[in-house]
């Protein structure tokens, strides 16, 4: 059996990028692990990050895994680094430095990162959009309401409500958005009926395209159409299910509770 794909996030966002691989890598074998018995991560130390974090690379090292994705802006802007140097004998990725290449892609000259309040507080994307390009102006803002609102499965007032206090001043002062959680993009389409007509830049995509680049360069793509998808969570199967069923197609897929120690 071909080795697989480590994916994991907080909760249900990283999902998303699931999405994303399953599309555009069909033949590839994942693993996806949703922490939701810590979720959410934006207002955790580092030191509980690097250790939620270290516990599940080291169970996809077990599960010799070829390469892990950390599908979470979070644990990518605060402890990718460290885990990279902790754990050599095993390809991670992050999700900053693919969405930051696809934002400068665009050629726009400011953008609103909206992201946790680890994420914002690491500084991680004005740092890496700088490295790139100097001159972008580069607006920051920490939303630390939606993501528990996305795992709670959402109400449609609830969510506008919150929408519109964090995005309303943004009206008609930025050319572009980068949702810089994973549970964002799900928010896409709520966001853009506060503020249309603007460049949207969502990790899922722009991770993917990284993924199979690196899985390229490191001559590792599965060419075996006998693939599998286990998704696993640290909290209860029900509420994941609750919390993702609208965005994401579960035919023939099963959700497993996992203890991670």
């Amino acid at each position: 059996m071909e080795r697989a794909i480590g994916v994991f996030d907080s909760g249900v966002g990283g999902l998303t990028v699931l999405n994303s691989i399953r599309t555009l890598l069909p033949n590839e074998n994942i693993i996806y692990i949703g922490d939701n018995y810590h979720c959410p991560y934006g207002e955790k130390t580092r030191e509980q990050l690097f250790s939620y974090a270290s516990e599940i690379v080291e169970y996809f090292i077990k599960e010799n895994v070829k390469l892990i994705v950390l599908a979470c802006n979070t644990t990518s802007a605060t402890v990718l680094n460290e885990l990279q140097a902790v754990y050599k004998e095993v390809l991670i990725i992050g999700v900053i430095d693919a969405t930051v290449e696809d934002f400068i892609s665009r050629g726009v000259d400011n953008t609103l990162v909206i992201a946790t309040a680890a994420t914002i507080n690491s500084h991680k994307y004005p740092d890496t959009i700088d490295c790139y390009q100097t001159g972008i102006e580069v607006f920051t803002l920490p939303t630390p309401k939606l993501v528990p609102l996305v795992e709670a499965g959402m109400d449609k007032k609830d969510i506008y409500d919150v929408l519109h206090e964090y995005l309303d001043s943004y009206a008609g002062k930025i050319k572009s958005i980068i949702l810089g959680c994973m549970h964002y993009p799900i928010l896409e389409n709520q966001i853009k009926d506060i503020l249309p007509d603007i460049e949207y830049i969502s990790s899922s995509d722009a991770v993917c395209k990284n993924v199979r680049d690196v899985l390229i360069k490191n001559n590792l793509l599965n060419l075996n159409k006998n693939k599998f998808i286990k998704i696993y969570t640290t909290g209860r199967v029900d509420e994941f299910l609750k919390s993702s069923t609208g965005f994401f197609d579960y035919t023939d897929l099963v959700v497993e509770h996992i203890i991670i120690k």
